[in-house]
């Protein structure tokens, strides 16, 4: 009897923590399919999801990584303010000395 109840218990707690990922309005993407019936429901290109298949940090098994348009952009954006921030403060490829 108190097996299944501990079964229980884990998918209970398992499905609660699939609920605690971040929603920001698009749904649960999974499947190429899934991105050609979204990006056929919005207007604006910086809204149109591209998704690649990426290996996650700390996992073999590739992950069906999702972002907007909008979203990489913004990600490439910030990576340049840091690799800029970097070689100012470390005066890497100035020949300067670092502040």
């Amino acid at each position: 009897m108190i097996k299944p109840l501990i079964l229980l218990v884990l998918v209970a707690a398992l499905t609660a923590c699939e609920s605690l990922y971040e929603d920001d309005g698009i749904p649960r993407i999974r499947t190429q399919a899934d991105v050609i019936a979204y990006n056929a429901t919005v207007v604006a290109d910086n809204d149109k999801l591209v998704c690649s298949r990426e290996r996650v940090i700390g996992t073999n098994i590739p992950q069906f990584i999702c972002m907007t348009v909008r979203q990489r952009v913004r990600m490439q954006e910030e990576a340049q303010e840091d690799v800029g921030f970097l070689s100012r403060t470390l005066g890497v490829g100035t020949g300067a000395e670092p502040q």
